[in-house]
């Protein structure tokens, strides 16, 4: 039997017949499996997949009866056991060299490999056949819902970065007039790609044909200009430059058109984080999850979000969770910093653009368009296993647009803010730690014999800095640098409530700058209510003394407490008599106290 999806649905009998499918439902879910072989496709994508807009009330009938039909007609061409339904979903099974789709990737890769190894024939051959398994558009004739069509989007990408690999080669062969057809070709598809300008102007030149090089130049400058409203790049005015003077080209934007690092080496990005204490449950959550995808449990890339109250340690805990089930992930560990609390968050078409690099694409192979490039990160992903950190989330439509789809990756995601719509497979809230932790990481840092000696020191100063990874690390740093001074000093200033956060300062490190940014992101009510909790008695704070002491009715007041949890400054605890209520820990309420008094201050002043 053979498949075949990258142009029209194609099926081939075992004596070379076409096997002739006429049912355009069950053509689309042959379709919609054979994108995903080997892999269970749940229901709901399938119902998807077949019906683009509002599927009927009967959809998950008609797709189980469309499943038997389909069953029938490979049973009848002599395949049994092809197609496996699974609780949720139904999965066909192929074998490698029956799929053009599995034979594209596997030359694709090869190819690539050997380009990058300086085994351009090797190269040229496999990417040539690669190419050559192309028959149109893939399933163009298909009615397919909108995940679906994006998968195919995403494998013309992959088409036109093995066609441009396959130019690359040749060109390192020394080929040079056989490339100017393919390059025009290439160029009619895709007349904004700089670098196919910057080759076809130089293998013109090299050839002898200089004043077409320079019409070409001439032809790609109008077309940006006119369609985008820029001039030439860089690249590409070099390469015009060298023409004008006559001067050998072919190597001017080579090392531009190569593979970089990043694509021949497995991304090791996980940074160097201190030892993490207090977090074992934590990260053996993340344990189980990758465990339960590994059993097969987990259709999905899953999801685990770090969440919590600035400084409590969320980057931390994700780094350390990713060290821990790395080996489970061959493809390597990608980290991104995605920037949400600075003014200046990273956007999600650069975010994936980076990742896209991380993951071994060349620049020009990255989509210009959005979703072309959402759809090639999800498609690059649904062939590897690799563990990616999202450090500093600003918000959820942030991490929505980041989210990979099928595969056995695993994400973390790290945020100040409680991410609403974000479906997290394990939602890691992480509090301050305990007492005992939090002394165990005082000893990390500055000597167990210092804080054994002076235990209630010890546990007072960490008391002062409410427990907070962050503010820890701070005092940490300053004693280390004073072995010989005694902690009940440094216990003594933290008693002082006022001094508190000027003590929790060293080295560029400051944890009330830390809470400002946090803070900065509040609406005025938001941050009048955050200030006002500062007020309260921090360990049991409710809707109904918050609209007391604001003059706002009880459920006013809960919704500005609901909001600052999901901002990250206040932590929901188990109600008490059925009544909500909410924790401030008490560095934070030392924090919203000064603020508060601070505006007053200013409306005082105004």
């Amino acid at each position: 039997m053979r498949y075949y999806v990258l142009g029209p649905l194609e099926v081939i009998g075992p004596g070379g017949l076409p096997i002739v499918i006429n049912a355009k439902r069950i053509r689309a879910l042959l379709a919609i499996l054979l994108l995903h072989p080997g892999k269970v496709v749940t229901l709901d994508r399938i119902i998807d997949g077949i019906w683009d807009d509002a599927p009927p009330r009967s959809a998950v009938e008609n797709v189980r009866t469309y499943t038997c039909q389909l069953r029938t007609i490979l049973r009848r061409s002599g395949h049994r056991d092809r197609l496996d339904s699974h609780p949720g979903g139904y999965r066909l099974h192929t074998h490698p060299e029956e799929l053009d789709l599995q034979r594209f990737t596997t030359l694709v890769g090869n190819g690539q490999l050997a380009l990058r190894s300086g085994g351009y024939a090797n190269a040229v051959t496999l990417l040539g056949d690669a190419i050559g398994l192309w028959r149109g558009t893939p399933l163009a004739e298909l009615e397919l819902g909108a995940e679906m069509r994006a998968k195919t989007v995403a494998l013309e990408e992959l088409r036109w970065q093995a066609q441009t690999d396959w130019i690359n080669a040749r060109l390192a062969l020394g080929e040079r007039a056989g490339l100017v057809a393919p390059l025009q070709e290439l160029i009619g598809e895709r007349p904004l790609d700089e670098g196919l300008w910057c080759s076809l102007v130089m293998v013109l030149h090299a050839i002898g044909r200089t004043s077409e090089a320079l019409a070409a130049f001439a032809q790609a400058r109008e077309r940006l200009v006119r369609e985008l409203g820029v001039e030439p790049g860089p690249a590409l005015r070099k390469v015009h430059a060298a023409v004008l003077e006559g001067a050998a080209v072919l190597d001017v934007s080579w090392p531009e058109r190569r593979w970089t690092t990043s694509a021949v080496l497995t991304p090791r990005q996980l940074p160097g984080v201190p030892t993490l204490i207090g977090r074992d449950a934590e990260v053996a959550r993340v344990r189980a999850l990758v465990d339960r995808t590994d059993r097969g449990a987990v259709d999905h890339v899953p999801t685990v979000l770090v969440s919590g109250v600035p400084g409590v340690g969320k980057s931390a805990t994700a780094v350390a969770a990713g060290r821990a089930v790395c080996g489970a992930h061959p493809d390597g560990e990608i980290y991104l910093d995605l920037r949400g609390s600075t003014a200046e968050p990273r956007s999600p078409s650069d975010a994936i653009a980076e990742l896209l690099g991380t993951l071994g694409l060349m620049p020009e192979a990255i989509p210009r368009s959005w979703d072309g490039r959402q759809a090639l990160y999800r498609s690059v992903l649904a062939e590897r296993r690799a563990l990616i950190v999202l450090d500093d989330a600003a918000d959820a439509n942030q991490v929505i647009s980041l989210l990979p789809g099928l595969g056995r990756s695993l994400l973390i995601v790290t945020s100040r803010r409680w991410l609403v719509g974000i479906r997290a497979d394990v939602h890691l809230a992480l509090e301050p730690l305990s007492v005992s932790a939090a002394v165990q990481m005082l000893s990390h840092l500055i000597g167990v014999d210092r804080t054994e000696r002076e235990y209630a020191a010890a546990t007072a100063i960490v008391e002062a800095c409410g427990r907070l990874p962050a503010a820890i690390r701070i005092v940490g740093a300053r004693l280390a640098a004073r072995p010989r001074h005694p902690l009940r000093f440094l216990a003594e200033n933290l008693r002082d409530g006022e001094r508190v956060l000027d003590e929790l300062v060293v080295d560029g490190m400051s944890l009330r700058r830390l809470f400002d940014t946090s803070r900065q992101a509040l609406d005025p009510a938001c941050r009048r209510a955050f200030g006002m909790c500062g007020r309260l008695a921090s360990d049991r704070i409710t809707a109904a003394d918050l609209g007391a002491a604001l003059g706002l009715p009880a459920f006013a007041a809960d919704r500005l407490l609901e909001r600052l949890v999901h901002e990250g400054l206040l932590i929901s605890r188990e109600p008490e008599s059925g009544v909500p209520t909410y924790h401030l820990p008490r560095i934070l309420g030392l924090y919203a106290r000064e603020c508060f008094a601070r505006d007053v201050e200013r409306e005082k002043a105004g």
